[in-house]
């Protein structure tokens, strides 16, 4: 009688195993994918800074070598500091998350280890319940010792069961083994992974070291051109006052050409419908040109070398590569195209009440009163003093009153 409580027993809890088979595989399984998602979303971020810090140092061999604009080869290397630190920043998070797959992962081979362990002693006592009913007579007389047909039922339901588990347990133990070999392999995948990652640090460590040397260096060499920046800084100040002067006049005499157009309130809200797909865009809209970096940023900037010497800008300057095309960044009515003399050409487009202003222009490829699509091109730029070429791009805003704010456009291009 004690015996046939153990088999009943002994069934009961090896079922009760099977059952939770699935569960810890999907268990040890789930996290990873989170996890992975993370690495992904990391590793592209790497790429992508040093995509850029790539593009910043292109764009500062071609202004080393014209040795014409010391205050562009300056905020160039700002730039690429800046990068730089992003990009360690980035591997550090890499290494953190890295370690802490590894201890997760370390942590599952211990309880998959267990697990193997439990499942090959449930086997074992399987054989040893096997080997006390060898023969089909044991079995019979289980059945026919029965004190009733539901248990005699019961017990030919029972030996079926544990035939089906007999033959079943040594796959599952096999695949438990397979599942703990391919943790072990992750895991040593895991630690490569982190020694590349740990190089890459030290290597970005020490170029982030040299970038700032050569920052120093600059800043040195440029204390004994003051003239040479004064120069500089009188000419873009000269430069960025004709092109705000210029941007001024045109806005204005498209306002008074618009107060004369509207009659009814009608044709302002639908103006107003209009303005919402512009700024609903915002922090999405494509940048000017295909590659770039901002090199003078909006509003009151300093002067990287004169102390307490600052310059304002309404817009942002973006350096690229040489007779690069520039594109609209919203699809809207081209309002003006302006020639500025000493600093090229400009074009206006028109997105409801908002308008994006694309200066140092070559060349024009649109006319006043032309439909635009986003990202058609709409001319191409100056080559600079640096040998490179710069788009001055500034965002406006005009209220129903006829007044004008400068937005910083920062906030509106993609990043």
């Amino acid at each position: 009688m004690i015996e046939k409580k153990f088999q009943l027993k002994y069934l009961t809890h090896t079922l009760n195993v099977l059952k939770l088979i699935p569960f810890i595989c999907l268990f040890f399984a789930a996290p990873s994918f989170g996890q992975q998602k993370e690495s992904d979303r990391l590793k592209a971020q790497q790429r992508e800074l040093e995509k850029k810090i790539g593009l910043t140092q292109k764009l500062l061999e071609t202004t080393a070598e014209s040795r014409k604009n010391l205050s562009d080869n300056i905020n160039l290397i700002e730039r690429k500091i800046h990068y730089r630190q992003a990009l360690l920043d980035n591997l550090a998070l890499q290494q953190s998350k890295l370690n802490s797959e590894i201890t997760k992962l370390s942590s599952e081979i211990a309880k998959l280890e267990i697990e193997v362990e439990q499942q090959k002693l449930h086997y074992k006592l399987m054989i040893i319940q096997a080997y006390k009913m060898r023969n089909s007579t044991a079995s019979l007389l289980f059945v026919l010792s029965s004190e009733s047909f539901n248990q005699a039922n019961k017990r030919l339901e029972y030996l079926e069961q544990l035939a089906k588990y007999r033959s079943d347990q040594i796959r599952k133990i096999q695949a438990s083994i397979a599942a703990l070999e391919a943790q072990q392999t992750e895991l040593v995948s895991k630690k490569q992974e982190k020694d590349k990652v740990t190089a890459l640090n030290a290597q970005e460590q020490r170029n982030y070291v040299r970038d700032r040397e050569k920052q120093k260096q600059t800043i040195a060499e440029m204390q004994g051109k003051e003239e040479q920046l004064k120069k500089e800084l009188a000419e873009q100040r000269k430069k960025s006052k004709d092109i705000q002067n210029a941007i001024n006049a045109a806005i204005n005499k498209e306002i008074l050409a618009e107060k004369k157009k509207k009659t009814t309130s009608k044709e302002t809200k639908e103006i107003a419908l209009s303005n919402k797909g512009f700024e609903d865009n915002k922090g999405r809209l494509p940048w000017p040109v295909k590659t770039g970096e901002i090199t003078k940023g909006f509003g009151k900037q300093p002067h990287p070398v004169h102390v307490n010497v600052f310059t304002y800008n309404n817009g942002v300057d973006i350096t690229t590569v040489k007779g690069s095309t520039v594109r609209a960044v919203y699809e809207g009515v081209v309002s003006s195209v302006i020639v500025i003399p000493g600093a090229g050409k400009a074009v206006i487009i028109a997105h409801g009440n908002y308008r994006t202003i694309y200066s140092n222009l070559q060349e024009t490829y649109v006319k006043a009163g032309e439909q635009i699509k986003v990202k058609q091109e709409i001319g191409a730029l100056l080559i600079n003093n640096s040998g490179n070429s710069d788009v001055h791009f500034e965002i406006r805003k005009i209220t129903p009153e006829g007044q004008i704010s400068n937005i910083n456009p920062t906030y509106w291009l993609y990043k």
